[in-house]
């Protein structure tokens, strides 16, 4: 009786995807000995205000569908809450939407203002 080539393939295929699944499950997360020294200088430079200074204003443009859903309620207000940590950082969201022509609109508005960046929730 003659084997499908094309079956040997797909379980050798199989099995070596399994191993190295095995394999990376296996491996630990602890951090090499050797990476502790350079992690403690950028904890120490953290702790001495290098990146807590505010820095060039960034005007963030939010547009997401209508909050509906408790997710997208969630992120539309951890969104507002973390902009509000910063006094560098402005967020412009727009009012939400889930119709896609005035979502459009919204997100040419956001455009027409000029933000810096755009976060989209289609």
């Amino acid at each position: 009786m003659t084997q499908n080539p094309g079956r040997r393939g797909f379980l050798l295929g199989g099995a070596v995807l399994g191993a190295g699944a095995l394999v990376t499950a296996c491996t630990s997360n602890e951090p090499a000995a050797q990476a502790s020294a350079p992690a403690a200088a950028t904890s120490a430079a953290a702790a001495a205000g290098g990146n807590e200074a505010p820095g060039d204003k960034v005007v963030i443009g939010f547009s997401a569908p209508a909050a509906d859903h408790g997710w997208i309620a969630a992120i539309a207000k951890n969104a507002a809450d973390a902009a509000k940590q910063y006094s560098d950082v402005e967020l412009k969201a727009v009012e939400p939407t889930n119709d896609i022509n005035q979502q459009i609109s919204a997100v040419e508005s956001l455009i027409q203002a000029k933000v810096n960046v755009l976060v989209i929730l289609p």
